[in-house]
């Protein structure tokens, strides 16, 4: 299952070159590359039942063919004559001559194509076409699959690759299913599966091929999880034991009182760095609920106790930001903060290499520039990875080994309902923040499409000292030239509200420029800052009250809910303004309307499960580990349970899988193992 696509026989190094564009370097990949879609082609109808307009599958033999060449800027065009026992149909296809040669008279044929009417008579357009008795007639005829392609490899070329493989190495698949979970369950057989999902009878064995790979993707994956926690059971480092006098003094530091989640999750926390065991833990709470305050509280607890801690974020704004909020909670303590992103000057860069190395450095702050190679720590204990979804999980795992024994704790302001998270995250302990400090009010959301009366609001609004954002999905010349852009608009608004100031900030920015709008902004030089979502997190000024989100059609509902908190950031009364066009469609309008009615990214979350499913949640799953081309909506959520389940079970009666009705578990999994580790953080 795991030889190079390369040693499969037929493909030669154009096609692996192909095949390798679209993600498949091995057999296994092939055979689990499943199809995006399918086309019923299972009706057979007569030429002269055929009508205008329709795709139809007819049975036919050509009778006559002629080929006619270029002629004054005309494509060149094969024409043939198609009979069965209705009647008779041209056929034409454009710029392909060739296919003459692959054409018999008075050989039957199945046909596949549109049919259209040209000067009064019905023609076939460029169909499809197979040899009514070959054996791979399966690439025209019945429940036919499509797979996502690139260029220069079709659709016919996959197929016949794919059945070919199936059936020569039918007999060295490995079966990962034990026997008794496969009957409880009622699942077919990996030969049978895989058969079915390529080429079905029916669509009802899709479905049942379908439940199966999903119930075997996470059932490996719980696998990996439960041995995992045990093995960390095995790896143990020095305890620290926090004093409750330390604690009390580091949150006397506050200028306000934790709520009672934010005292909980901070004890988890602590718990976890004192550990003699290697610790990791998701911390989860809605957008604006207190989560940096609460790992930047356990943060200096470890540097107060002689070790080291790092964050890692996804931006140069948010890592902008923690620097600042860090330094602003640390006040007085002592505590020595760096940062460091791409943006950072090589000799500045070295400069703080070294000072973490020798130990002068308590909290770094960076982005991915902290997966430098020569970034080394001298004792670091504690790991914070912020918005971890906008990470590949190998960047993840790259921090994680810079300190072998620290705990992590993986922040995500994306609520995920919980029986998801439950399944997604079971090798981390879970905290949750559901609860807002006790100043900060919801804010006053609304569906709007009189733009001119959202200009007059925020108008009103900067004469009393308060500020906004407006936001547009596009930087400028991207893919819709029907949308606005946020260069385009800015220039646009700047006149639109003089006297007052307008800045301009996106991802295309250099570091300084950036760095220099958001200064303003939070010192109130610049009154409307004009953005893309690249303010969704990591900025924070309780002056601006009012945001004003363009096209938010365009946006998820996790970002439309994470550019709300941006606006939810003092006691001051705030506001979200979704502009839209009067045609938006229902379905889109129906999407927003949850973020209208809602404040609570949790219930977003669960509304948000109910109308798409959960692949945009499970999307976290970067490292393509999970078979998302066939995950279904909301009713797969118990089947992952079951998963769950039957993984504990079969771990807690054998640990080392050394049973003979667990071997191709434990088989399998020699083959998945580098990249489930990815997923699971080292």
């Amino acid at each position: 299952m795991d030889t190079p696509i390369r040693f499969v026989k037929g493909i030669g190094p154009r096609k692996e070159k192909l095949l390798k564009k679209i993600g498949i370097f091995s057999l296994k990949d092939l055979l689990y590359y499943f199809p995006r879609k399918y086309q019923d082609r299972r009706e057979l109808s007569l030429i002269g039942e055929v009508k205008e307009g329709r795709f139809y599958l007819v049975k036919a033999e050509p009778i006559s063919l002629q080929a006619r060449k270029p002629f004054r800027g005309r494509k060149a065009l094969l024409e043939a004559l198609l009979r069965d026992s209705s009647g008779t149909i041209l056929s034409v296809w454009f710029n392909q001559p060739y296919l003459k040669n692959y054409l018999k008279k008075n050989q039957f044929y199945y046909f596949y194509g549109r049919v259209q009417r040209y000067k009064g008579r019905l023609q076939f357009i460029s169909p499809e076409f197979e040899e009514a008795d070959f054996v791979e007639n399966f690439k025209i005829k019945g429940i036919v699959p499509f797979y996502r392609l690139t260029q220069n490899l079709t659709q016919k070329n996959l197929r016949s690759l794919i059945f070919t493989c199936l059936d020569k190495y039918r007999g060295k698949l490995l079966e990962p299913l034990p026997f008794e979970i496969r009957k409880r369950f009622g699942f077919p057989n990996i030969y049978q599966a895989l058969k079915n999902i390529h080429f079905p009878p029916d669509f009802e064995e899709i479905k049942q091929a379908r439940r199966r790979f999903i119930f075997e993707e996470f059932f490996l994956l719980q696998i990996l999880i439960y041995r995992r926690k045990a093995e960390v059971r095995l790896k143990k480092r020095e305890p620290l034991n926090f004093s409750p006098s330390q604690i009390e003094r580091i949150k006397k530091n506050l200028e306000f009182t934790l709520t009672g989640d934010q005292e909980k999750a901070l004890g988890e926390i602590i718990s976890d760095i004192g550990s003699p065991y290697r610790t990791s833990r998701l911390l989860q709470g809605d957008t604006g609920c207190g989560k940096t305050v609460v790992v930047a509280l356990a943060s200096f607890l470890t540097a107060k106790n002689g070790f080291q801690s790092a964050f890692m974020v996804p931006t140069e704004v948010l890592a902008f930001q923690h620097r600042e909020n860090l330094k602003k909670l640390a006040k007085g303590l002592n505590i020595r903060i760096e940062l460091i992103s791409s943006a950072t000057p090589s000799k500045k860069k070295k400069e703080i290499f070294k000072k973490v190395s020798e130990g002068r450095v308590d909290i770094i702050v960076g982005t991915h520039a902290l997966l430098n190679e020569d970034l080394k720590f001298k004792n670091l204990r504690f790991i914070v990875i912020d918005e971890q979804h906008r990470f590949g999980v190998g960047q993840r795992v790259l921090l994680a080994k810079k300190g072998q024994t620290s705990s992590i704790v993986i922040m995500s302001a994306t609520p995920i309902p919980r029986s998801l998270a439950l399944t997604l995250y079971s090798d981390l302990e879970v905290s949750l923040i559901k609860s807002y400090p006790r100043q900060r009010k919801p804010p006053l959301t609304q569906i709007i499409e009189e733009r001119d009366k959202v200009y007059q609001f925020i108008r009103e609004k900067v004469k009393e000292g308060q500020q906004a954002y407006i936001i547009y999905a596009l930087v400028e010349g991207e893919e819709d030239s029907e949308l606005e852009s946020a260069v385009k608009m800015y220039e646009k608004l700047t006149e639109e509200f003089k006297p007052f100031k307008v800045g301009l900030l996106h991802g295309r920015l250099s570091s300084s420029q950036k760095e220099k709008v958001l200064r303003d902004f939070r010192k109130g030089k610049i009154k409307i800052l004009v953005s893309t979502s690249v303010v969704e997190v990591g900025v924070d000024v309780p002056q601006a009250t009012v945001m004003v989100v363009e096209n938010p059609e365009r946006f998820g509902l996790a970002q439309l809910h994470q550019l709300r908190g941006r606006v939810m950031r003092s006691s001051q009364a705030s506001y979200f303004f979704m502009v839209v066009n009067k045609d938006l469609p229902y379905s889109a309008r129906r999407r927003l309307e949850v973020i209208a009615q809602n404040c609570d990214g949790f219930k977003i979350a669960e509304e948000d499960l109910k109308l798409r499913g959960p692949g945009d949640i499970l999307g976290t799953l970067q490292s393509g580990y999970l078979p998302k081309s066939i995950l279904q909506p909301q009713q797969d959520l118990e089947l992952l349970h079951k998963a769950r389940y039957s993984a504990f079970q079969i771990i807690r009666k054998d640990p080392f899988l050394q049973r003979r009705e667990n071997q191709g578990i434990r088989e399998f999994l020699k083959e998945k193992q580098d990249r489930c580790m990815l997923w699971l953080g080292g």
